[in-house]
Protein backbone atom coordinates (compact mmCIF):
# COMPACT_ATOMS: atom_id res chain seq x y z
CA UNK A 1 0.00 0.00 0.00
CA UNK A 2 1.57 3.60 -0.76
CA UNK A 3 2.07 5.97 1.98
CA UNK A 4 1.01 8.66 -0.81
CA UNK A 5 -2.84 8.81 0.33
CA UNK A 6 -2.09 8.81 4.03
CA UNK A 7 -2.74 11.57 6.41
CA UNK A 8 -0.83 14.39 6.78
CA UNK A 9 2.27 14.28 9.75
CA UNK A 10 1.09 16.48 12.92
CA UNK A 11 2.92 19.09 13.77
CA UNK A 12 4.58 17.24 16.34
CA UNK A 13 6.00 14.25 14.95
CA UNK A 14 6.64 16.30 11.56
CA UNK A 15 10.80 17.41 12.77
CA UNK A 16 11.20 13.74 11.58
CA UNK A 17 10.87 14.65 8.21
CA UNK A 18 13.58 16.53 7.82
CA UNK A 19 16.90 15.48 7.59
CA UNK A 20 19.72 15.92 10.32
CA UNK A 21 22.25 17.18 8.51
CA UNK A 22 20.18 19.16 5.50
CA UNK A 23 18.60 21.34 8.26
CA UNK A 24 15.17 22.09 8.86
CA UNK A 25 12.84 24.29 6.92
CA UNK A 26 9.98 26.12 9.08
CA UNK A 27 7.77 27.95 6.87
CA UNK A 28 6.64 31.45 8.73
CA UNK A 29 3.66 32.35 6.17
CA UNK A 30 2.66 29.05 7.74
CA UNK A 31 3.12 29.94 10.83
CA UNK A 32 1.00 33.12 10.56
CA UNK A 33 -2.32 32.22 8.22
CA UNK A 34 -4.34 30.69 10.89
CA UNK A 35 -3.71 33.91 12.81
CA UNK A 36 -4.92 36.34 9.98
CA UNK A 37 -7.83 34.39 9.49
CA UNK A 38 -8.64 34.51 13.32
CA UNK A 39 -8.30 38.17 13.18
CA UNK A 40 -10.18 38.69 10.24
CA UNK A 41 -7.52 41.17 8.43
CA UNK A 42 -6.65 39.33 5.24
CA UNK A 43 -8.39 42.09 3.48
CA UNK A 44 -5.85 44.00 4.84
CA UNK A 45 -2.84 42.07 3.48
CA UNK A 46 -1.74 44.06 0.38
CA UNK A 47 -0.44 47.11 2.14
CA UNK A 48 2.74 48.13 -0.47
CA UNK A 49 5.04 49.08 2.62
CA UNK A 50 8.82 48.21 2.38
CA UNK A 51 10.24 46.19 4.76
CA UNK A 52 11.19 48.84 7.52
CA UNK A 53 7.63 50.50 7.56
CA UNK A 54 6.37 47.08 8.44
CA UNK A 55 8.69 46.49 11.12
CA UNK A 56 7.99 49.84 12.92
CA UNK A 57 4.09 48.64 12.81
CA UNK A 58 5.33 45.52 14.45
CA UNK A 59 5.79 48.04 17.63
CA UNK A 60 1.83 48.37 17.53
CA UNK A 61 0.31 48.14 20.80
CA UNK A 62 -3.11 47.07 18.24
CA UNK A 63 -2.31 42.94 18.05
CA UNK A 64 -4.31 42.88 14.51
CA UNK A 65 -2.61 45.72 13.08
CA UNK A 66 0.98 44.13 14.55
CA UNK A 67 0.36 40.77 12.77
CA UNK A 68 -0.91 41.84 9.67
CA UNK A 69 2.76 43.71 9.81
CA UNK A 70 3.96 40.46 10.74
CA UNK A 71 2.39 38.27 7.70
CA UNK A 72 3.51 40.99 4.92
CA UNK A 73 7.20 41.10 6.35
CA UNK A 74 6.98 37.12 6.23
CA UNK A 75 6.73 37.71 2.69
CA UNK A 76 9.26 40.11 2.00
CA UNK A 77 12.08 37.31 4.43
CA UNK A 78 10.17 34.64 2.02
CA UNK A 79 11.21 36.34 -1.10
CA UNK A 80 14.60 37.31 0.13
CA UNK A 81 14.09 40.69 -0.50
CA UNK A 82 15.32 42.48 2.40
CA UNK A 83 19.19 43.71 0.65
CA UNK A 84 22.26 43.30 2.47
CA UNK A 85 22.78 46.46 3.69
CA UNK A 86 19.45 46.48 5.65
CA UNK A 87 20.45 43.79 7.33
CA UNK A 88 21.79 45.24 10.73
CA UNK A 89 18.61 47.30 11.04
CA UNK A 90 16.13 44.71 10.51
CA UNK A 91 18.25 42.11 12.90
CA UNK A 92 18.51 45.32 15.66
CA UNK A 93 14.60 46.15 15.12
CA UNK A 94 13.20 43.05 15.38
CA UNK A 95 15.42 41.91 18.26
CA UNK A 96 14.07 45.06 20.13
CA UNK A 97 10.26 43.65 19.26
CA UNK A 98 11.17 40.32 20.94
CA UNK A 99 12.59 42.22 24.21
CA UNK A 100 9.97 44.55 24.46
CA UNK A 101 7.19 41.91 23.68
CA UNK A 102 5.34 39.66 26.28
CA UNK A 103 3.11 38.09 23.43
CA UNK A 104 4.69 34.67 23.09
CA UNK A 105 3.69 34.29 19.67
CA UNK A 106 5.14 37.68 18.53
CA UNK A 107 8.42 36.61 20.33
CA UNK A 108 7.86 33.50 18.40
CA UNK A 109 7.48 35.16 15.21
CA UNK A 110 11.08 37.28 15.55
CA UNK A 111 12.86 33.95 16.56
CA UNK A 112 11.19 32.19 12.67
CA UNK A 113 11.86 35.57 11.18
CA UNK A 114 15.78 36.00 12.17
CA UNK A 115 16.43 32.28 11.71
CA UNK A 116 15.37 32.60 8.26
CA UNK A 117 17.70 35.28 7.50
CA UNK A 118 20.44 33.19 8.58
CA UNK A 119 22.88 36.21 9.52
CA UNK A 120 25.47 35.46 12.31
CA UNK A 121 24.44 39.33 13.37
CA UNK A 122 20.75 37.29 14.77
CA UNK A 123 22.84 35.06 16.72
CA UNK A 124 23.14 37.42 19.84
CA UNK A 125 19.15 37.08 20.21
CA UNK A 126 18.34 33.33 19.17
CA UNK A 127 20.56 32.87 22.10
CA UNK A 128 18.80 34.42 24.78
CA UNK A 129 15.55 32.79 22.85
CA UNK A 130 16.96 29.56 24.29
CA UNK A 131 16.41 30.31 27.66
CA UNK A 132 12.40 32.14 26.53
CA UNK A 133 9.50 30.98 28.67
CA UNK A 134 7.38 29.78 26.27
CA UNK A 135 8.42 26.27 24.49
CA UNK A 136 7.42 26.67 21.07
CA UNK A 137 9.44 29.82 21.28
CA UNK A 138 12.96 27.93 22.77
CA UNK A 139 11.89 25.05 20.35
CA UNK A 140 12.43 27.45 17.19
CA UNK A 141 14.78 28.80 18.70
CA UNK A 142 17.06 25.71 18.42
CA UNK A 143 15.69 25.03 14.94
CA UNK A 144 17.24 28.40 13.48
CA UNK A 145 20.41 27.86 15.54
CA UNK A 146 20.45 24.92 13.50
CA UNK A 147 20.07 26.10 10.10
CA UNK A 148 22.93 28.97 10.94
CA UNK A 149 25.85 28.82 8.81
CA UNK A 150 29.06 27.61 10.76
CA UNK A 151 29.45 29.66 13.57
CA UNK A 152 31.28 29.51 17.14
CA UNK A 153 28.97 32.13 18.81
CA UNK A 154 26.64 29.72 19.17
CA UNK A 155 25.67 29.04 23.01
CA UNK A 156 25.91 24.94 23.17
CA UNK A 157 26.06 24.35 26.26
CA UNK A 158 22.20 25.45 26.44
CA UNK A 159 21.42 22.99 23.58
CA UNK A 160 23.66 20.06 25.34
CA UNK A 161 21.61 20.87 28.54
CA UNK A 162 18.27 19.93 26.36
CA UNK A 163 19.22 16.86 26.22
CA UNK A 164 20.54 15.99 29.29
CA UNK A 165 17.73 17.17 31.12
CA UNK A 166 13.79 15.82 31.25
CA UNK A 167 12.99 17.58 28.26
CA UNK A 168 9.89 17.31 25.75
CA UNK A 169 10.97 14.76 22.96
CA UNK A 170 10.44 17.16 20.26
CA UNK A 171 12.84 19.23 21.51
CA UNK A 172 15.71 17.09 21.85
CA UNK A 173 15.18 16.01 18.61
CA UNK A 174 15.59 19.20 17.20
CA UNK A 175 18.68 19.65 19.80
CA UNK A 176 20.21 16.64 18.51
CA UNK A 177 19.36 18.08 14.63
CA UNK A 178 21.03 21.15 15.83
CA UNK A 179 24.69 19.42 17.20
CA UNK A 180 24.14 16.92 14.20
CA UNK A 181 24.26 19.83 11.38
CA UNK A 182 27.45 21.83 12.38
CA UNK A 183 29.10 18.79 13.17
CA UNK A 184 29.34 19.05 16.83
CA UNK A 185 31.91 16.62 18.39
CA UNK A 186 29.42 15.42 20.64
CA UNK A 187 26.93 15.03 18.56
CA UNK A 188 27.48 10.91 18.20
CA UNK A 189 27.44 10.42 21.67
CA UNK A 190 24.32 12.10 22.17
CA UNK A 191 23.01 10.14 19.41
CA UNK A 192 23.98 6.83 20.67
CA UNK A 193 22.01 7.87 23.96
CA UNK A 194 18.67 7.84 22.46
CA UNK A 195 19.03 4.44 20.03
CA UNK A 196 17.17 3.00 23.27
CA UNK A 197 15.32 6.08 24.18
CA UNK A 198 11.29 4.48 24.70
CA UNK A 199 10.61 7.45 22.83
CA UNK A 200 10.70 5.31 18.93
CA UNK A 201 10.78 9.14 17.21
CA UNK A 202 14.40 9.93 19.40
CA UNK A 203 15.43 6.27 18.56
CA UNK A 204 15.02 6.86 14.92
CA UNK A 205 16.21 10.38 15.09
CA UNK A 206 19.10 8.99 16.48
CA UNK A 207 19.70 6.24 14.28
CA UNK A 208 19.31 8.63 11.23
CA UNK A 209 22.29 10.94 13.04
CA UNK A 210 24.45 7.81 13.21
CA UNK A 211 24.76 7.24 9.31
CA UNK A 212 26.84 10.35 9.09
CA UNK A 213 28.66 8.74 11.29
CA UNK A 214 28.59 4.98 9.53
CA UNK A 215 28.32 3.65 13.11
CA UNK A 216 26.91 0.31 13.05
CA UNK A 217 25.14 0.24 16.39
CA UNK A 218 22.58 2.35 14.71
CA UNK A 219 21.90 -0.85 12.64
CA UNK A 220 18.83 -2.29 14.55
CA UNK A 221 17.34 0.81 14.76
CA UNK A 222 18.21 1.85 11.12
CA UNK A 223 16.15 -1.77 10.34
CA UNK A 224 13.12 -0.94 12.84
CA UNK A 225 12.67 2.50 10.48
CA UNK A 226 13.49 0.61 7.04
CA UNK A 227 10.40 -2.08 7.87
CA UNK A 228 8.09 -0.04 9.37
CA UNK A 229 4.53 -0.09 7.70
CA UNK A 230 2.37 2.52 5.69
CA UNK A 231 -0.97 1.39 7.51
CA UNK A 232 0.34 0.64 10.99
CA UNK A 233 -3.06 1.46 13.02
CA UNK A 234 -2.26 0.42 16.23
CA UNK A 235 -2.11 3.43 18.87
CA UNK A 236 1.17 5.92 18.94
CA UNK A 237 1.92 4.54 15.62
CA UNK A 238 3.04 6.83 12.91
CA UNK A 239 1.05 7.78 9.98
CA UNK A 240 1.98 6.77 6.16
CA UNK A 241 3.05 9.92 5.48
CA UNK A 242 5.45 10.50 8.68
CA UNK A 243 6.85 6.76 7.59
CA UNK A 244 7.79 7.35 3.76
CA UNK A 245 9.54 10.91 5.03
CA UNK A 246 11.46 8.67 7.89
CA UNK A 247 12.30 6.18 4.94
CA UNK A 248 12.92 8.81 2.83
CA UNK A 249 15.33 11.06 5.15
CA UNK A 250 17.34 7.05 6.04
CA UNK A 251 18.09 7.06 1.85
CA UNK A 252 18.84 10.52 1.80
CA UNK A 253 21.51 9.78 4.74
CA UNK A 254 22.91 6.67 2.95
CA UNK A 255 23.42 8.66 -0.27
CA UNK A 256 25.59 10.86 1.37
CA UNK A 257 27.58 8.86 3.52
CA UNK A 258 28.03 6.28 0.86
CA UNK A 259 28.02 3.44 3.78
CA UNK A 260 28.75 0.37 2.46
CA UNK A 261 27.21 -1.38 5.33
CA UNK A 262 23.72 -0.27 4.24
CA UNK A 263 23.84 -2.43 0.82
CA UNK A 264 21.34 -5.16 1.88
CA UNK A 265 18.95 -2.97 3.78
CA UNK A 266 18.49 -1.08 0.43
CA UNK A 267 18.38 -4.04 -1.71
CA UNK A 268 15.24 -4.99 0.54
CA UNK A 269 13.88 -1.28 0.41
CA UNK A 270 14.06 -1.71 -3.58
CA UNK A 271 12.75 -5.67 -3.58
CA UNK A 272 10.11 -5.53 -0.96
CA UNK A 273 9.10 -2.18 0.01
CA UNK A 274 5.17 -1.21 -0.85
CA UNK A 275 6.09 2.78 -1.56
CA UNK A 276 7.22 3.39 -5.58
CA UNK A 277 8.73 6.61 -4.52
CA UNK A 278 10.99 4.52 -1.62
CA UNK A 279 11.61 1.75 -4.32
CA UNK A 280 12.59 4.07 -6.75
CA UNK A 281 15.13 5.84 -4.07
CA UNK A 282 16.38 3.21 -2.76
CA UNK A 283 17.20 2.13 -6.46
CA UNK A 284 18.96 4.56 -6.68
CA UNK A 285 21.32 5.02 -4.06
CA UNK A 286 21.81 1.08 -4.13
CA UNK A 287 23.67 2.01 -7.88
CA UNK A 288 25.83 4.63 -6.58
CA UNK A 289 27.17 2.64 -3.89
CA UNK A 290 27.83 -0.23 -6.38
CA UNK A 291 29.43 2.17 -8.34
Amino acid sequence: MSAQNQDTPSPSKKILESSPLSGIAVPIAIVLVGGMIIFGVTKMLSSGKDHKDLIEEMNSKTFGNRWVAAYELSKFLAASKIPKEDMPWVIENLSRVYFESVDARTRNFVVLALGSLKNPLALSLLNKALDDQDPQVKFNAVVSLGNMPAVQEIQWEKIEAMLQQDQDPGLKQVALFALASHKHPKAENFALGFLTSQDKTLRYAASNILIYYKNSQAVPVIQEVAALRYDDRSPDSLNGAQVEGLKMNLLENIEKSRWPEMLGLLEKLQNDDPNIRIQTKAKQVLKLLKN
